[in-house]
Order: structure tokens, then sequence, then C-alpha cells
């Protein structure tokens, strides 16, 4: 009778597992790809801010909590059409507000995917809309993420 152990599912399973304990090298990306990755997911404006940057030291513990493996924030911009948002019909400029999040959503999921696929650990910490993380513990002037206010420092 054949061994379990010798099935090439599980043979399959065993090395993966191995595979999986190994701790990655450290990757160092080519800004020049990060950048172009950006607009070929969608999005019409990039920004990136490393996680050490002294503005944003006060933030620092909280990105950490939600993404120990943050090296740096990603800031994505997605245009709205104008007029949507310029007309009095509250309808009209709620419908563009609600497909744009949608969108800009949609291009960071893309991203995150993309630098999953070369091996880097990333997720969408920021995601576009109202903040739903207020809480007690947060401050009237703190109730964004951090990860989603580092996205608003100056140039």
């Amino acid at each position: 009778m054949a061994q379990l152990s010798e099935h090439p599912s599980v043979k399959h399973f065993y090395e993966g597992s191995k595979k999986r304990d190994e701790k990655p090298a450290e990757r160092v990306l080519d800004a020049a790809w990060l950048r172009q990755l950006c607009p070929d997911a969608g999005a019409d404006d990039v920004g990136f801010v490393e996680r050490d940057r002294p503005q944003i030291a006060g933030q620092k513990a909280e990105i950490e909590e939600v993404f120990p493996k943050t090296k740096t924030l990603i800031s994505v911009v997605c245009r709205m059409n104008r007029n949507n948002i310029r007309t009095p019909a509250r309808s009209i400029s709620n419908l563009e507000f609600h497909h744009t999040t949608d969108e800009t959503n949609d291009v960071v999921r893309r991203i995150v995917s993309a630098l999953e696929e070369v091996g880097i650990a990333a997720i969408n910490g920021g995601a576009v809309g109202f903040p739903m993380e207020a809480a007690a513990t947060r401050t009237e002037a703190n109730i964004w993420p951090a990860w989603f206010s580092a996205s608003q420092l100056p140039g």
C-alpha cells in the first residue's frame, strides 16, 4: 500500500510549507517602476512618503499597528468630473463622489495586487471614503487613520 507522504499533492504541500517558513530577502523597489505602476493601474497622480520621514513620526506607531511591514506610504489621486461636483443637484455630485471612491479603491487594489505579484507585501490601508475608525480614543481632529492623513502632507 502506498504511503500518503509519497502522494504528489502531499509532497507539493510540504515543499511549499518549507518555502513559506523561509524569511524573504529584503527587496528594494525600482522607483521608476513604482512611479509607472500607479498610472498604469489608473491613478491620475501619485506621491510617496517613506515611513521614517520625521514629519509623520507621530503617526508611526499607528502605521505599524495596521501594517508592521510598511516601508512607504503611497498617496493616489483620481480625478472627479468637475461639473458633476459643481452642480447644486446633490444627487449628481453624490453619485460622482461614490463612483470616484469606488474607482480609487479599485486602482489601489490593482497596485497592491501588482506589488504582491513581485513579492512585495502591501495593503490598501487607507480605503477611500469617510473616516470609519472614529472611536472614543480619537480626538475630533484625529478621526482619519494615520495612513490616510500621511497622504495629506505638504509637498
